[in-house]
């Protein structure tokens, strides 16, 4: 027993260290029960505080009351075995507990009030300053929404010494006080030297930067807001902030203009939200959502699918249903306080909340935006159904999920058609089971020609997956089932799936195959059949060694054909191949020439996508050149349509250098911080075309945040770089994390 406690503490310290909060639960839980085993009054309070704290953190605020409750009873029982440190921190954590008491509308305002009359009594027995005392009384009374008191302990948390001016939170807590008194002046006069960096406070002033959104937005100070707005939201996934923040986040983007951006946040908070059980929490979150929910309906998106949280088939639900569920929580939850307070405070305040007009349109980086593509709500089953289609074709797959969402259950005519894309939609040993199935409803139909092309699936899936020999007939009877049926675009297909499946058997009959399905795509009239057929052809023609003028003129086939079928993706990789082949053949001066004519010489009214294409070629001119910054507005305008079926990696780090070299650091910092880890993955697998942007891209970020100030954004990337560095034995850049690790400790 007397080597247990030390061994308690030991396992407490390595308790503590633990990110994953439900790991540290668990190990805190075995360190409270050994020290309550082996009768260790001192190391129970501690390792209860530290369990409070990880159950706090992981949204179950409720279990810290009946901790705190057994410290306090021991601690008046026991009071001989703890010192002066041991009472001053349970005095804290007493007026902590009292704050989330009052956050629980289970606790009448009687029992709240006692527990404030018990810790303040306290604090005159040990002679400590009341400050704390003032500062829990006036946030009871902020929650109790009753104002004269509010006012009057702030009088006095003022004149104990409070807000400390060096203290984050007393900061934060003045400045949302005269936030939800509407003096959006005097909160930006007490605000601004934290928000500019002239003022050094104890931690990152995150609460400031969000509470301050709003009344910048409100106040015109735009750029101000937007500034705000990204060091708000860089650094909120650094720590652990309450629901209440990211809710300002997704209201300030609400209220702003910024929906996308609101949902990018939404989305990242929404898992924990069924869980998180702290009613005023729960409430604001709530509230915030419905806010951006209101705006989604309004700008007419109530029928796009919004993720909701876990929950089996209701995983996903429309933003006016949504709206509807966000507004009932956070109306109920707002009536239970009232009935705790006696009065209708919190009600009028969320309802105030609800009412909400756009203050104004701020608009933040391309970084932060999510295109969606919108499904009128009158679109008949049958266009809603070719659309997805149309989308599965063009890989862009959470639009094909939303069409199905849309969709729900199809009338008799189109299950076929749903299954079939729905098999296609999924991974695993099941698809080939599920394709077989879809093509039964075909054949039950009489559908041959969705039949066959159902049973190419099939066979490149069955070749995919090492079944050559079923693989090559099957395809071969739907390929001549085809020839017999007057589509060309079907026929097109089919020669194209043979041509897959052939391919590493026969590579002559490859080339034949694919030959006569660019003659059937071509008199189908299909851009999207002859752009897939023209990619796989020139793919073949690099891979063979082929001249580069006949590399030529396949990609600028494809690239055609992909821009008319409005495909970004294909039109890209279009346009990469064609600044290979013109590299290789000594043209590409003439080549860039080509492309500042064609952008010159754009009709108004060319589609975004012809536009964007012939962007990105240029864009790869400029960075070629060292002209990165000329280079942003064609990259904005790329990742604009990119954002369907997904944005390229290494094009966001593309943007970052443009915005960087444009002097435009928070959009660097932005767009670097998107794709950057991922970078670092595509280079660890080998799958980087240039393994040089992955430490590229992390070097800028470090740069950004040296240039903005964020010491800790800095270290946060330098010690990802120093890690690849030492991982890759990467002598020079092992010297470059180095060099600017120095340079920080120098500015400490």
């Amino acid at each position: 027993m007397i080597h247990q406690e030390p061994r308690l503490w030991a396992a407490l310290e390595s308790a503590q260290a633990v990110e994953d909060f439900e790991i540290q639960q668990a190990q805190l839980e075995d360190v409270v029960s050994g020290a309550e085993a082996g009768g260790f009054a001192r190391l129970a309070f501690v390792a209860r505080h530290a369990l409070a704290n990880a159950y706090c953190v992981g949204r179950q605020w409720d279990r810290a009351f009946p901790l705190f409750a057994r410290c306090l009873a021991e601690h008046d029982d026991r009071r001989h075995e703890f010192g002066p440190a041991e009472e001053a921190a349970l005095r804290s954590w007493y007026c902590w507990i009292i704050r989330s008491m009052a956050e629980f509308p289970v606790f009448s305002l009687t029992q709240i009030y006692a527990a404030l009359d018990d810790v303040e009594g306290r604090f005159w027995t040990a002679g400590a300053n009341l400050a704390e005392v003032y500062a829990t009384r006036r946030a009871v009374a902020h929650i109790a929404a009753d104002r004269e008191q509010e006012q009057q302990y702030f009088r006095q948390w003022t004149a104990a010494g409070g807000p400390d001016p060096a203290r984050m939170w007393d900061l934060a807590a003045h400045v949302d006080r005269l936030v939800d008194r509407g003096d959006d002046a005097a909160a930006h006069a007490l605000a601004a030297p934290a928000l500019s960096g002239a003022r050094t406070l104890d931690e990152p002033p995150v609460p400031v930067h969000i509470d301050m959104l709003l009344p910048l937005a409100r106040l015109g100070l735009h750029a101000e807001a937007r500034r705000s707005f990204r060091l708000a939201r860089r650094g909120i996934t650094r720590e652990v902030y309450r629901y209440e923040y990211s809710g300002k986040l997704i209201e300030f983007c609400a209220l702003t203009g910024n929906l996308d951006a609101g949902l990018e946040t939404l989305s990242r908070m929404m898992w924990g939200f069924p869980t998180l059980n702290r009613p005023t929490g729960k409430m604001d979150f709530a509230a915030a959502t419905a806010v951006l929910m209101q705006q989604m309906v309004e700008a007419g998106r109530g029928d796009e699918p919004i993720g909701w949280a876990q929950q089996g088939d209701d995983e996903y639900v429309d933003a006016a249903r949504l709206l509807e569920r966000m507004r009932r929580i956070a109306l109920d939850l707002a009536a239970r306080f009232d009935a705790r307070n006696g009065t209708a405070s919190q009600g009028d305040r969320v309802r105030a909340r609800l009412a909400a007009r756009p203050v104004a349109d701020v608009r933040m980086s391309a970084a932060h935006y999510r295109f969606t593509h919108g499904i009128p709500e009158d679109l008949p089953p049958e266009e809603i159904l070719s659309r997805a289609e149309r989308h599965l074709d063009r890989d862009q797959r959470t639009s094909v999920g939303d069409h199905l969402l849309a969709l729900g259950e199809p009338p008799a005519h189109l299950a076929a058609r749903r299954a079939h894309l729905e098999a296609l939609l999924r991974g695993g040993p099941d698809k080939g089971t599920a394709l077989y199935e879809a093509a039964g409803r075909y054949q039950d139909e009489e559908d041959w020609v969705r039949f066959a092309l159902c049973m190419c699936d099939t066979a490149m899936w069955m070749a995919d997956n090492g079944r050559i020999d079923d693989a090559v007939p099957l395809v071969t009877q739907m390929r001549d089932l085809l020839r017999k049926l007057p589509d060309p675009g079907a026929i097109a297909r089919a020669e194209f799936a043979y041509a897959n499946v052939m391919t590493g058997l026969e590579p002559d009959e490859v080339d034949r195959a694919l030959a006569r399905a660019a003659e059937d795509a071509a008199e189908s009239g299909d851009p999207y059949v002859v752009a897939v057929v023209a990619g796989h052809q020139v793919h073949l023609a690099v891979k063979q060694g082929l001249p580069s003028e006949q590399v030529i003129a396949l990609a600028a086939t494809m690239r055609d054909a992909a821009l008319d079928a409005d495909w970004p993706a294909q039109a890209v990789h279009a346009f990469s191949y064609l600044e290979a082949a013109h590299a290789k053949a000594g043209t590409t001066a003439a080549y860039r020439r080509e492309v500042d004519e064609r952008i010159a010489g754009f009709p108004a009214g060319t589609p975004l996508v012809v536009r964007a294409g012939y962007g990105f070629a240029q864009a790869r001119g400029l960075l070629a050149e060292g002209r990165e910054a000329e280079a942003v507005p064609a990259l904005e305008e790329l990742i604009a349509v990119e954002r369907y079926s997904g944005v390229p990696a290494v094009h966001w780090h593309w943007l970052a250098k443009g915005y960087f070299a444009a002097g435009r650091l928070d959009d660097a910092a932005d767009a670097a911080e998107v794709k950057a880890d991922l970078l670092d993955d595509l280079r660890e697998r080998g799958d980087l075309e240039d393994p040089s942007a992955a430490d590229e891209n992390r070097k800028l970020l470090i740069e950004c945040y040296l240039l903005l100030g964020d010491r800790d954004g800095t270290l946060e990337h330098l010690e990802t770089l120093s890690r690849n560095a030492h991982k890759r034995n990467d002598a020079n850049l092992q010297d470059y994390a180095r060099t600017r690790i120095d340079q920080i400790r120098q500015r400490v």
